[in-house]
């Protein structure tokens, strides 16, 4: 593993305050060992290079997972599922427009394009509602591999041995965001995944993954189930609005 650091942005005269992201280059029999220390792979490559992004990320242990649904359905119609290849989307033309419709919707301001850029670990999930043409929303995931005793049991991330599935971005035109994330994690379940993956754990939006059963959040040192710690931190990611705030930060108060 090379390990990278883009230092952003500093501030020394009146407080002590840097803002540096760590990012690594990851070997493919390094994945699990990475995903386990709180790594997670960026989906736009640097330098022609796949780098990994460290972040308060977030997982289900699949040992201590309970499904949600006993059934997946909307207004009395079920709801269907197929996984495709990140090389096969271009035949679905119309999920670039449930994903801008969908951020639009939700006032989501962030600059990240889910369809810019595919890796052989991608792939996408696909929802359907009655028939399979009926498309009402999708999830972009990034499959792991798994590595033990110096054998790699996955070979071009087809196998039914990942080390972890990730859910990168969602995006519906029904309300359906909990059932379908219940199907995700499913589908990894029913295809011996380790521990799923939900991104990132930061602001209000993020809360609702400490909800499901199993959820761990990476502290930066260590794997925590404390999910009381893990709300007010999100609570505090979206109050904070400034440096001159940033710079004074340490442990959470009691009292936020």
């Amino acid at each position: 593993m090379e390990l990278l650091f883009d230092h952003t942005f500093g501030k020394q005269e009146q407080q002590d305050l840097v803002i540096c992201r760590p990012m690594a280059i990851v070997d493919q029999d390094e994945e699990a060992e990475a995903l386990d220390r709180g790594w997670l792979a960026l989906d736009t490559p640097i330098k022609g290079k796949e780098v990994f992004y460290q972040s308060r990320s977030t997982r289900i242990n699949m040992d201590r997972y309970r499904p949600r649904y006993k059934h997946h359905t909307h207004d009395g119609k079920e709801i269907g599922i197929k996984v495709i290849d990140a090389s096969e989307m271009v035949k679905l033309l119309s999920l670039p427009h449930i994903y801008k419709q969908y951020m639009k919707r939700k006032k989501f301001g962030a600059d990240y394009d889910p369809f810019g850029h595919y890796h052989k670990r991608d792939q996408f999930m696909v929802f359907y509602l009655g028939t399979a043409d009926n498309i009402v929303g999708f999830t972009k995931q990034k499959k792991y591999r798994y590595q033990e005793d110096n054998y790699s049991t996955i070979d071009n991330y087809d196998s039914q041995d990942l080390a972890g599935l990730e859910s990168c971005i969602h995006a519906n035109t029904i309300p359906i965001s909990n059932i379908t994330l219940d199907m995700e994690i499913e589908w990894a379940s029913n295809n011996y995944v380790r521990y799923f993956y939900m991104g990132s754990g930061y602001e209000l939006s993020s809360e609702y993954k400490s909800s499901y059963k199993g959820f761990e959040w990476w502290t930066g040192t260590e794997w925590s189930t404390n999910r009381k710690q893990y709300r007010r931190l999100c609570k505090r990611d979206s109050r904070l609005s400034g440096f001159s705030e940033l710079g004074n930060l340490s442990l959470i108060p009691d009292n936020l």
